[in-house]
């Protein structure tokens, strides 16, 4: 193979990886959206002629990452794109009027008292995606709250911004860009188990150090965002959450199988489009499947909403 093809492939690699990419922004400062026009466009370039990724409504808050000639290439509710200057109120601190969610990006983050690396460290964030939800930005610092409800400061090029929907209509938030169904916080835990597809599985292991079993995947996902979970199966079945009916569940909702209720065995965490993600055995450990696949199609007894 000729160094030009070597050079293209290359090239094509790398953009298939960026594609599939979190979303990072090392941001300069917030926006909020003033139009009456029902809505502003969220462009895929930096031009009037470009493709829209959706709408933004008027009085939504925005991560700004970079000013351009008339636009700003911003983040909202986890998407990227470009918005008209005109129609945004641009500040380098601003309060987050619409919170979305966050994740750090593969390593620990320094939560700080104060939007700078001589501020006081309250606490350390672990990687591997925990939760996080912005209410803020100072520069290129975040003000965030973590899963135990403690506020700061962390860089905003450490924390992976995630696509969500937001919560209904006078819930006290806008609806995000993309089309989604359930609560944000909803989102965001089904965004976050998908980041631990391929650990190992591990009977009674409830940590990424030492494997997960499907309870105690279950438990580790949710106890990010500071939920608590019956250890087994069986208890988050009968005692845990909310029993919804199966054809209204939702991404971040607990789905239970096994051979009737008394006899509930596995757990996983549904993520949208007929999937879940779960600690399958041994053979496979934390997997992503489809619920069409006939195993679990004729075991699901049950589905619990926790948030």
């Amino acid at each position: 193979m000729n160094l030009h093809w070597i050079k293209r492939i290359s090239a094509l690699a790398l953009t298939a990886l960026l594609a599939v990419m979190p979303v990072s922004a090392d941001t300069i400062g917030g926006g909020v959206v003033h139009t009456s026009e029902g809505g502003l466009n969220l462009c895929t370039q930096a031009a009037a002629a470009s493709a829209s990724r959706g709408t933004i409504p008027s009085g939504s808050f925005l991560l700004v990452e970079e000013a351009l000639d008339g636009w700003y290439k911003v983040v909202y509710n986890g998407a990227v794109g470009y918005v008209s200057a005109d129609y945004v109120t641009f500040s380098q601190t601003m309060d987050g009027a619409y919170a979305f969610g966050a994740a750090t990006a593969g390593t620990d983050v320094n939560l700080r008292a104060g939007a700078s690396t001589v501020s006081s460290v309250l606490k350390r964030i672990p990687s591997l995606g925990a939760g996080l939800t912005v209410t803020g930005v100072s520069g290129n610092w975040l003000r965030v709250r973590d899963a135990a409800g403690t506020e700061g400061f962390v860089r905003s090029d450490l924390v992976n911004y995630q696509e969500t929907a937001a919560p209904a209509a006078g819930a006290g938030t806008a609806a995000a860009v993309s089309a989604g169904t359930g609560s944000a916080i909803g989102q965001q835990i089904a965004a976050t188990a998908k980041q631990y597809l391929g650990y190992r599985y591990t009977w009674g292991g409830k940590s990424p150090e030492t494997g997960f079993d499907c309870s105690g995947f279950a438990n580790y996902i949710y106890g990010l965002y500071g939920y608590s979970l019956e250890r087994v199966a069986q208890n988050i079945y009968s005692s845990s959450g909310t029993a919804v009916d199966r054809n209204s569940m939702q991404p971040g909702d607990i789905l239970c199988f096994g051979c009737g209720p008394g006899s509930i065995g596995h757990v996983g965490i549904y993520i949208g489009n007929g999937q879940m993600v779960h600690a399958g055995s041994s053979a496979t450990g934390v997997i992503l499947t489809d619920l069409s696949d006939g195993y679990y199609a004729s075991r699901l007894i049950g589905v619990k909403r926790i948030v």
